[in-house]
């Protein structure tokens, strides 16, 4: 079984989630498996759809934190560049560019705090999204016969 199948499946339903709910997306992914894959199979596909959904989770969850990607790098240059500027404002000559710099670094600032306000949002829905998926694989499972388990 191919995980770009595996992957299709998790997308249809993550667009379908957002665009019409929980339960005519929970539907349309069940009954894309049951269309797809039929007895023995589906009960496989849908264990790697759930061991794939849960590597995603947990991949996700340890890229929610804001500060183990780039922007740990913007925050530590925009702390450097405060400290330059308020270096400068101190002086007569520089006070003029410090200013500028100073500002320029307020900018910033609030341009990643609303980055790292996005990314969190963002993540945090596609984390609960996944759980959902994973939550009605198990569901279906145990409704299956054992054999297809």
């Amino acid at each position: 079984m191919d995980t770009t199948v595996i992957d299709e499946a998790i997308d249809k339903y993550v667009h379908e989630r957002m665009e019409k709910g929980k339960k005519s997306a929970a539907e349309r992914f069940l009954s894309y498996a049951y269309l797809k894959y039929a007895g023995d199979e589906a009960g496989e596909f849908l264990r790697k759809v759930k061991g794939l959904t849960r590597y995603y989770v947990d991949f996700l969850t340890l890229m929610e934190n804001p500060f183990k990607g780039p922007e740990l790098a913007w925050f530590a240059s925009m702390v450097v560049m405060g400290i330059v500027s308020c270096v400068m404002l101190n002086e007569e000559e520089t006070r003029l560019a410090g200013i500028f710099i100073l500002s320029g670094t307020v900018v910033h600032a609030w341009s990643l705090l609303r980055m790292v306000a996005k990314k969190w949002r963002e993540i945090g829905v596609m984390i609960a999204i996944y759980r959902e998926i994973i939550e009605i694989i198990e569901r279906e499972t145990s409704s299956l016969p054992s054999s297809a388990r």
